[in-house]
């Protein structure tokens, strides 16, 4: 047994036997990793989908989808409608802060009741850091926004800022949903919706953001004027925005790997093997007797359907009882039928 190994079982020894600390260890850990899942998404705002001015100029913006895109959205309808531009004053960040915030009340509600107490209360947390430091991050627009909205402009513009904010955003909703909490928002919605389903989250999300990047569409040619160069411009971001859509899509379902499963199958001589597997995993499996076609000797084939963070633990467990078992892992896209997943808390 390896030393790292050794310490790991330690450590878990250790906590198991000491249960206040181990929830110490539990709840500071997803605390830090809800602040850095908000500041990416706050930075990736500020920075990405809705830069600062750049010498007075109007950048295009971005539209986020979710809640983040409605607020952007009930912003560009009251800009219409009032003739008078919200980001004028600089008031834009404070304002879209306090909309992000109310409209994710009725979604920390869907949480609370739908999913989990504490999956609820971490995302009203995220969803209230992202508020703040959306908020904050607009004071450190001569230092840092400006400077880096330029370098933007003069080098990529809107595709630049398309791909960097979907990574942003995509990292921060995966990171969330890694410690069973989430950015809010849509993320709320879709989050639920796949869990009923048992299907990977970040289509419902691309799906549900097709309305409010359509809305927002409308708003802003409408504002700048059909048929002007302004409202091809508009056009273009809408594309881009769809290709961000994407890019977060692409991100939350490579790094979010809870409703991904895999079907193990493991060719052995020891039939004790299948009890084991059962008895360790929540999972059940199946017996398939054979014969080897080389040897004639007689083989069980078990095969057994897992979540994809069981992976490394099924084959150790397999390689513990049997060293020679054959194993085979293949990445499944579809499971029906009854399967078991921890509950959301």
């Amino acid at each position: 047994m390896s030393k790292k190994k050794t310490l790991r079982r330690r450590i878990e020894d250790h906590l198991y036997d000491h249960p206040i600390q181990k929830g110490a260890l539990s709840h500071g850990g997803t605390l830090l990793v809800i602040t850095l899942s908000a500041f990416l998404f706050a930075f990736g705002f500020r920075a990405f989908i809705a830069p600062a001015n750049v010498d007075g100029e109007t950048i295009f913006r971005l539209v986020s989808g979710g809640v983040s895109g409605i607020s952007q959205t009930i912003l560009s309808f009251v800009d219409l409608v009032s003739g008078d531009s919200i980001t004028a004053n600089g008031s834009y960040d404070i304002i879209y802060s306090i909309l992000y915030f109310s409209l994710n009340i009725p979604v920390f509600i869907l949480a609370w009741k739908g999913i989990g107490k504490r999956f609820a209360f971490y995302t009203l947390l995220n969803v209230l850091l992202s508020s703040l430091f959306t908020s904050l991050l607009r004071y450190a627009d001569d230092a840092l926004f400006i400077p880096l909205s330029n370098f933007m402009v003069n080098n990529g513009g809107l595709a630049t800022r398309a791909l960097l904010a979907g990574i942003c955003t995509g990292i921060s909703s995966s990171i969330a949903f890694r410690v069973n909490a989430s950015a809010g928002g849509i993320d709320v919605v879709s989050y639920y919706i796949s869990l009923k389903k048992s299907r990977l989250v970040g289509r419902y999300s691309v799906y549900m953001n097709f309305v409010t990047v359509t809305l927002y569409t409308l708003l802003s040619i409408t504002d700048v004027g059909w048929g002007t160069p302004a409202a091809a411009l508009v056009f273009v971001a809408t594309l881009l925005s769809i290709l961000y859509q994407f890019v977060v899509m692409f991100v939350i379902d490579s790094i979010n790997v809870r409703n991904k499963k895999y079907k193990i199958e493991a060719i052995s001589e020891t039939k004790d093997l299948g009890k084991i597997l059962v008895g360790t995993l929540p999972h059940g499996a199946t017996i398939i007797r054979g014969e080897g076609a080389y040897s004639g000797n007689e083989k069980f084939v078990f095969s057994m359907i897992v979540s994809s963070y069981e992976v490394k633990r099924t084959i150790q467990i397999i390689r513990e009882v049997d060293p020679a078992a054959f194993i085979q892992v293949t990445e499944l896209k579809h499971v029906y039928g009854r399967f078991f997943l921890p509950p959301i808390r």
